[in-house]
């Protein structure tokens, strides 16, 4: 998937001023940022136009780790990862003038879901563009919707199980087969799900006129 972007919250947060009188300022500029980027619930890979690591957050490391097969190899990257930062710098020449961002969802070891989005990354202090790689969770997303979902719902704890499975993108079929219920007991809550969710949608609306 690409689509276009005018500007970006990772681009705002690396245009703060930074020291210019050093002899290394991408390091300098690393430095000040390690403290925000480990603040970010997302992955975030900082990468050379080689695919090199230039820098990684601890949830980036996490998300990375869970994407390799090998995990003794030197490059923390993923293959699948390296793979879309090609495309983007392939598609240079292509689009010139226009600031891209390639997104794709990626499938980790139980089929946990991750959305990589990757972008060009211009730093003010050096002549250098580098690419950033965002990392997110769909799947721990998910479950952590549900779990408020199953508190705004006021859902009871067996509805919550069956919900948090339903929200991870499960099967009826998987939902019944890890909870030790009938397909029909699945659907018999999630029934009662939508009708307790209808209701707290309506008395939303209704107050909101």
């Amino acid at each position: 998937m690409v689509t276009t972007i005018s500007s970006s919250t990772m681009k705002t947060v690396l245009q703060t001023e930074v020291p210019i009188a050093q002899e290394s300022k991408t390091k300098t500029d690393f430095s000040l940022l390690n403290s925000v980027l480990e603040g970010f619930r997302d992955g975030v890979l900082i990468l050379n136009q080689n695919g090199e690591c230039v820098h990684i957050n601890q949830e980036g490391k996490t998300i990375c780790q869970s994407l390799q097969n090998d995990a003794s190899l030197a490059n923390p990257v993923p293959d699948c990862l390296l793979t879309i930062c090609e495309h983007l710098v392939e598609s240079q020449d292509l689009f010139p003038n226009q600031s891209l961002v390639l997104t794709q969802v990626l499938t980790g070891p139980g089929n946990t879901r991750i959305r990589a989005k990757v972008q060009w990354l211009e730093f003010p202090s050096t002549p250098d563009t580098c690419l950033l790689v965002m990392l997110e969770n769909l799947t721990q997303s998910a479950k952590t919707t549900a779990l408020l979902e199953s508190v705004r719902y006021k859902l009871t704890p067996r509805e919550q199980d069956v919900w948090l499975l339903r929200r991870a993108n499960h099967s009826y079929e998987e939902i019944a087969s890890k909870l030790y219920i009938a397909v029909n007991t699945v659907k018999r809550h999630l029934k009662s799900i939508h009708a307790k969710r209808k209701m707290v949608l309506e008395d939303f609306a209704d107050s909101v006129v």
